[in-house]
């Protein structure tokens, strides 16, 4: 069965693709950067939680900092989110156990941060049952909703601690792209100007913004729409638009276009190094189990730029390969994730801003693209294995972890 997954920073657990002669699975481009944050209960003090590098303009911690973290219980989306990671490694810096809540239990070991896995949203968060809950972690727009109720506020953006960590990633079957190579450029080019039309339209249209400049404000206003229809009518203009700003939308390294992907090459690595790093949490295998000696070998065989190189080639060439029928294609994506609005625009541009002949930019190179929603990663996990959908949405930690134990990278 062919397989592309859209890589994206909510899940609940890592899935295992069913093997096969072909089963290797390919990173193609990135998606974004940065993206979530942690909040906090307002009437604990914050003070010195967290420490500042004014040379690096980032935020981090140290054993110091432990003691006023000992105790609280934070939520996270679920054990393989990045969020999640993230906050592993939060209580490894500072030299803190890591330790699940347990229901009717004291949950007050010395030197422990306690979670939550099961809180993967707002809602959740704010609800009685999570009453117990001194902060969490989580992506936007959820992270923005509920810094604006009365309980919680902003603890950190999680790009103030890590500034452009890897977040999230297109990936597919070596099997598809091999296969569907046209196909799979078309979808990446269509993709990258969707990702460039959503940057201008928020460095531009947002009022904001020092590069404010009133002739997008027509785009702008298009894309806080679209924000909000994928959101829902939960979420306010206020709340997408501060989303929005948070988020970094990429496709790779713009800059480097004959190697697009060597900045996500890199990151992947790090992240392969920080699982194991970590321990026996989600990892059930070692990159040596793999046949690879170190992690930047992992990563040039699990990361694959050319798809993308051709992708900006087409777009720099400005000639569609749109002709004859339409390619039909099922996308299962996971409801109101605002990473993933370039993926959205991409299919629902009106052609007055596209400059085309066609609604999207997936039209204009011979795709139509239906979306499948699902509630969280395993729900598309299950979407793409059962063949109900050719493309899917999965975090970016979920994907390695999924990749390395079962083995569907090998050197």
């Amino acid at each position: 069965m062919a397989v592309i997954i859209i890589v994206a920073a909510v899940g609940v657990g890592a899935f295992y693709l069913t093997k096969d002669k072909n089963n290797e699975i390919n990173l193609i481009a990135a998606v974004n950067t940065n993206g979530s944050g942690l909040y906090i209960d307002k009437s604990i003090d914050t003070s010195h939680m967290l420490k500042y590098d004014a040379t690096d303009q980032e935020y981090y911690v140290d054993e110091s900092c432990a003691p006023y973290w000992s105790g609280l219980v934070f939520g996270t989306p679920g054990i393989s989110t990045i969020q999640h990671v993230q906050l592993l490694q939060l209580a490894t810096d500072m030299g803190m156990n890591f330790a699940l809540y347990q229901a009717n239990s004291s949950n007050d070991a010395p030197n422990t941060l306690y979670y939550d896995p099961q809180v993967p949203n707002a809602d959740t968060a704010l609800s009685q049952t999570r009453s117990y809950l001194d902060g969490g972690t989580l992506w936007q727009p959820q992270f923005q909703k509920i810094i604006t109720d009365s309980r919680f506020v902003e603890l950190v953006l999680t790009g103030e601690v890590w500034p452009g960590h890897a977040c999230c990633c297109i990936a597919g079957s070596n099997s598809y792209l091999t296969s569907n190579s046209d196909q799979v450029v078309s979808f990446l080019a269509a993709y990258v100007q969707a990702v460039n039309w959503v940057n201008d339209a928020i460095n531009y249209g947002d009022p904001t913004s020092a590069n404010y400049n009133s002739a997008y404000d027509a785009n702008y206003a298009w894309l806080v729409e679209e924000g909000q229809k994928l959101a829902g009518n939960a979420f306010t203009q206020d709340v997408i638009e501060e989303s929005l700003r948070t988020v970094t939308y990429t496709y790779g390294d713009s800059s480097n276009p004959t190697a697009p992907l060597s900045t996500l090459s890199t990151q992947v690595g790090t992240l392969a190094d920080q699982l194991e790093a970590l321990g026996n949490v989600a990892v059930k295998k070692t990159l040596s189990d793999l046949g690879f000696n170190n992690s930047t070998e992992f990563a040039n065989k699990f990361v694959v730029g050319d798809y993308l190189a051709q992708a900006l080639q087409l777009v720099e060439d400005g000639t569609p390969t749109s002709s004859g029928s339409m390619k039909t294609l099922t996308v299962a994506v996971i409801a109101g994730d605002i990473h993933q609005i370039a993926v959205h625009v991409a299919q629902d541009l009106p052609k007055e801003f596209t400059g085309g002949t066609s609604d999207g930019f997936f039209a204009e190179y011979g795709l139509n693209v239906n979306f499948s929603s699902q509630t969280n990663g395993i729900g598309v996990a299950t979407a793409v294995q059962n063949g109900n959908s050719v493309l899917g949405v999965m975090g970016a930690p979920p994907i390695t972890i999924t990749v390395i134990n079962g083995e569907l990278v090998k050197a």
